[in-house]
């Protein structure tokens, strides 16, 4: 109870006294503004830029977008659907490379200088920041009182960025691989199949190109029908010198009649030993030129997945010796004097007591200014 009246007693000398209340003013304002330089922070930065991780999916998007799909749309999910800035600053900032410098630097730990992983997690988010500069630049900055600290932070930042970027492509390259993989085996299968079905067909009638075959068909009617109407030209001249019993006339007939038995026989569907005529020709063209199609819409397509699988395999190749980070910057300590942001706050709500204490206060009427006591209500409303 003494300690307590000491102290209100204390507590009521120093408000009855406004000079003592400007001296403490003075000291603590004086005390605050050096807090604001000292201790001297030091901040160390590091300006990189990150590999773009979607142009490793832009090659497979290129391809797999000759299939007739949307490009973009494939290459959103490959990248996750997200700007790759935004994505880089995500990374940058996740728990993974948090948890990856503690690991390097040995934060936590019973002998380290955090007992647990938390303690050590929320030291790192007050001594760091990662933001995002324009053209896409990563600066990572730690802010400590230590300069080897500051640097060896940012270092160690740096590194797990470029870590945990390595692989988020290692990732993508294993879906990408899986994809392909899939997809390439189910193409060579359903082209193995159109490539039988064709040559059977082929095959079975006679055929070959479709091209040649319906060209070579389509010329041999059309001679036939030349050499018709020659022959009944030259009947018809003939008849104007010989009479009806002329052994050249009568061949001549026989001729004529020999190349009408051969285009009629054209004009019904039959297969020999080459192959069908043209009328057969074109009863089977419909389905001949179905499996063809298909066969070839399916060979371009087992060349677009063999072409991807290749791609897939020269990018997994690279990804193990590939840089995923380039550095702008290296880590190093600003030149610019830094300041303690809590001593800033600490004058200021010094300098805000002693305004409202020594100013307002007795401008508004809520106390005097000599002894800082409540004035009294008048008396008329007391009454």
């Amino acid at each position: 109870m003494r300690v307590i009246r000491s102290i209100q007693q204390a507590a009521r000398h120093w408000a009855d006294n406004p000079r003592l209340r400007l001296i403490i003013y003075g000291v603590l304002a004086v005390g605050t503004a050096i807090l604001i330089f000292f201790p001297q922070p030091w901040t160390a930065r590091a300006q990189i830029v990150p590999q773009d991780t979607s142009a490793s999916a832009a090659s497979t998007t290129t391809l797999l977008g000759a299939l007739g799909g949307g490009a973009q749309g494939i290459g959103s999910l490959l990248t996750g659907g997200r700007p790759s800035n935004d994505l880089y600053l995500i990374i940058g900032r996740s728990d993974s490379v948090t948890e990856d410098v503690i690991k390097s630097l040995k934060l936590a730990g019973p002998n380290a200088r955090y007992s647990s992983l938390r303690l050590a997690k929320l030291a790192l988010a007050k001594k760091i920041d990662v933001h995002m500069l324009l053209g896409g630049v990563l600066e990572i900055e730690a802010k400590t009182y230590d300069p080897t600290e500051s640097v060896a932070l940012t270092v160690a930042y740096q590194n797990a960025v470029g870590r945990q970027l390595a692989s988020f492509g290692k990732q993508i390259i294993v879906n990408k691989r899986r994809i392909v993989t899939r997809r390439f085996d189910n193409a060579a299968a359903r082209v193995a199949q159109a490539e039988v079905a064709l040559s059977n067909f082929r095959r079975m009638n006679n055929l070959a190109a479709p091209e040649q075959q319906f060209g070579s068909s389509l010329s041999q009617r059309t001679a036939l029908e030349g050499q018709l109407k020659a022959k009944e030209l030259e009947l018809q001249t003939m008849r104007q010198f010989r009479g009806p019993e002329s052994p050249e006339l009568t061949a001549l007939q026989s001729d004529i009649a020999a190349l009408r038995t051969e285009i009629a026989k054209s004009t019904t569907p039959q297969l020999g030993s080459t192959g069908p005529n043209v009328a057969g020709l074109s009863e089977i063209m419909t389905h001949y030129l179905d499996l063809y199609r298909d066969y070839r819409v399916q060979q371009a397509i087992y060349d677009v997945y063999q072409r991807s699988f290749e791609q897939v395999e020269v990018e997994e190749l690279a990804a193990e010796s590939a840089s995923y980070i380039q550095i702008i910057d290296p880590a190093h300590i600003d030149a610019t004097r830094q300041i303690n942001n809590w001593g800033i706050a600490l004058f200021a709500l010094i300098i805000l007591a002693a305004i409202f204490t020594e100013w307002y206060g007795p401008a508004t009427g809520l106390f005097t200014r000599k002894g800082m006591h409540l004035q009294s209500a008048p008396a008329e409303l007391s009454a």
